[in-house]
């Protein structure tokens, strides 16, 4: 197996399951090996299909192998289908985090993507989180757009478990004359930084910081096991090892999965 060391964990009752890796390949035929039900968080931030124009700052790719501007039906079915790959993956209580924007070339993107989730796979959101980050984009150069310094996180689970998905909060206050219990305040903003530093393979790397907030949201248990279909420069494996989690991670990018290899092995060094 490529990747980190791994381990095994008891996942299933006696039966060993390899984690703490990442592997090279197309992330729908590699979600193919994994067990059913093997997943208990994903998060991820899939290209945005936005790199369209030729030349300019924002334009000139974003990453060293994937070309991210498909016709806009090709990309909505292929994400589609990927979220077709973490029904069965996904445990029942599971949560997917999909981190996701919208570009100037097309705007309306984000809500004909979730729409389609919603209408043709056994997903449906629950909550949509604000990533605030620490500097918006693009430059000031056009009168008629505004600078972009938020994103979605969209939270999506399955169908079947809206009333069960795993969430991390506590109980505040359980004196209701009622039995109302009310929880811990959790907004739905979260602020952190734009990402954890500049890789020339991925101009659109996410931030650890924010990996390891969600994380403290939506995931319950250490044994826990997160999944990044499109692991990039390895940031969703930092942010698992920050909060002492287990994580799985798909790259299309040979250079992107040897940078990761490189950046956990140097974060493991220094904490």
């Amino acid at each position: 197996m490529r990747g980190t060391s791994t381990l095994s964990l008891d996942k299933f009752g006696g039966d060993l399951m390899e984690v703490n890796y990442i592997k090279v390949g197309d992330c729908i035929e590699l979600m193919q090996e994994l067990p059913d039900k093997s997943i208990d968080l994903v998060i991820t931030s899939p290209p945005y299909n936005m790199t369209k124009r030729k030349g300019g700052y924002a334009d000139t790719g974003k990453y060293d192998v994937y070309f991210d501007w498909k016709p806009e039906k090709e990309y909505i079915d292929w994400i589609t289908c990927i979220f077709d790959s973490f029904n069965r993956i996904l445990a029942d209580n599971g949560v997917v985090l999909f981190n996701f924007s919208y570009s100037i070339e097309n705007p309306s993107l984000p809500y004909k993507l979730v729409s389609n989730i919603e209408n043709n796979t056994d997903f449906t959101i629950v909550d949509t989180i604000i990533w605030k980050k620490k500097n918006g984009i693009p430059f000031p150069a056009n009168s008629r757009r505004l600078s972009r310094i938020w994103e979605f996180i969209f939270v999506f689970v399955k169908k079947k478990s809206i009333g069960t998905f795993n969430t991390n909060r506590n109980v505040k206050n359980n004196n209701s004359k009622t039995g109302q219990k009310y929880y811990d305040v959790v907004y739905n903003m979260i602020e952190a930084k734009n990402n954890d530093g500049k890789c020339e393979f991925n101009q659109a790397a996410f931030s650890s910081d924010l990996v390891s907030q969600l994380i403290n949201i939506y995931s319950k248990k250490e044994t826990d096991v997160i999944l990044d279909p499109f692991m990039g420069t390895g940031t969703t494996a930092i942010g698992c090892i920050k909060t002492n989690r287990k994580y799985i991670g798909f790259e299309l990018s040979e250079n992107q999965f040897n940078y990761s290899l490189d950046r956990i092995k140097n974060f493991k060094d220094t904490t």
